[in-house]
């Protein structure tokens, strides 16, 4: 897996190394990669959220359409 660099502030970095310490993630790789993940997610959600507007899609018409979808 490609590896990067990144700057962050003292606060956050306190924060990783306390969820750790809470073994709520096993390494301060494992806090960055969860958030990393779960900023994109957001991401996509708000592009999602923009395009059915522009496009005048309604939410009901999108969850029967992924419904469809899984079946």
């Amino acid at each position: 897996m490609p590896k990067i660099v990144a700057q962050v502030s003292e606060d956050v970095l306190k924060n990783i190394n306390e969820e750790v310490k809470l073994g709520i993630f096993s390494d301060a790789s494992d806090a960055v990669n969860s958030a990393l993940r779960k900023v994109y997610a957001q991401k996509s959600r708000t592009y999602l959220r923009w395009l059915m507007k522009k496009e005048g899609i309604a939410e009901s018409e999108m969850l029967k359409e992924l419904a469809a979808l899984r079946k």
